[in-house]
């Protein structure tokens, strides 16, 4: 059955029909202020809902409704939010993590309901932010001896930015290259991560200073430009995490750096899949006890080893988050 939904799920994506909503509520759930629901992810108690591996959730902080992610396929995206009653054409922001194709190919459904929506991306350049580019070359000087209609720009400034369009042509995107609050109590966290951001990748043979740099020193210097959410409460900051390729750890250090006071909650993918058990119970217990986070909840790449650890680590401050859960901040 859930081979058959994806497959209604992936044609209704690909030829654009309708008939995969007609399986979801018509009405529209208003989503309540400070809550956040998983729309996209593998795992769950709701059979109703597709499950796919990617990430998305959206939540409401102070009269503001804002996706983060939009998950890996577009006919999904569409069938679990009808399914849940979520009116992406309510959305006002809309939040991608990174560039994976498992956190934002479901855009392309949200810009066909919403297309005005105001959407913040990292800032990279192989998804549309400015490129700066140095075309002088080795031997400056060639430029003059050549005629004007052979030169770049007419003979003009050589070194420039590629003010590109990107894959989301006339979509209203602002590129982040800093962290930077963008509503009062509503922070962008902008972290970069070291490591390709693939499985393949990460340091998952030792720990130990040199050795996984040696034996893949080309998955380093990626400088995978990523995005986490931050929203202020009374009881301290409510992180989003997308995938946390920089290190879910690293990302709440760097907020705690960015932001007053202590991490409440931590939401979403700690990409804890490619560590052992001594690894995965390292970053656990940084998170609880180095960097003081007071509850978890994990979900898309975090792993089954990840959850169970870290539900033994915070007992009812574990809060399960998987597709269609509802969790109050």
């Amino acid at each position: 059955m859930v081979k058959l939904n994806l497959l209604i799920a992936l044609s209704a994506g690909i030829l654009g029909i309708s008939g995969v909503e007609k399986c979801g509520s018509s009405a529209s759930n208003p989503i309540p202020e400070r809550t956040i629901i998983n729309l996209y992810d593998a795992f769950g108690k709701d059979t109703s809902l597709i499950k796919d591996f990617g990430f998305s959730c959206i939540t409401r902080y102070e009269g503001h409704t804002i996706l983060f992610d939009a998950g890996s396929n577009a006919g999904i995206f569409r069938s679990n939010t009808a399914q849940l009653g979520i009116d992406l054409s309510e959305i006002d922001i809309a939040i991608v993590s990174h560039g994976h194709f498992d956190h934002l190919n479901g855009l392309d459904y949200l810009l066909q309901v919403n297309p005005q929506v105001k959407i913040y991306f990292p800032y990279d350049i192989f998804w549309g932010a400015p490129a700066p580019f140095d075309a002088t070359g080795q031997e400056p000087g060639v430029r003059d001896s050549l005629p004007i209609y052979m030169r770049y720009f007419d003979g003009g400034n050589t070194k420039f930015s590629i003010g590109q369009s990107g894959r989301f042509w006339n979509a209203n995107i602002e590129f982040i290259k800093t962290s930077k609050e963008i509503l009062p109590g509503l922070t962008l966290i902008a972290t970069s991560s070291d490591y390709m951001g693939y499985f393949s990748c990460y340091p998952n043979k030792s720990f130990v200073e040199g050795q996984f740099e040696k034996e893949n020193h080309d998955c380093k210097n990626s400088n995978l430009p990523e995005l986490s959410l931050a929203m202020k409460t009374e009881k301290g900051q409510v992180l989003i995490v997308g995938c946390s390729h920089t290190g879910v750890e690293r990302i709440v250090a760097q907020t705690k750096k960015t932001l007053e006071g202590p991490i409440d909650l931590v939401y979403g993918g700690f990409h804890m899949l490619p560590f052992d058990r001594v690894q995965t119970g390292q970053l656990v217990g940084q998170l609880k006890k180095e960097l003081g986070v007071r509850r978890v909840a994990p979900a898309h790449c975090t792993g089954h080893l990840a959850f169970k650890l870290l539900m033994e680590a915070y007992g009812t401050d574990y809060l399960y988050a998987g597709l269609g859960e509802k969790i109050g901040f």
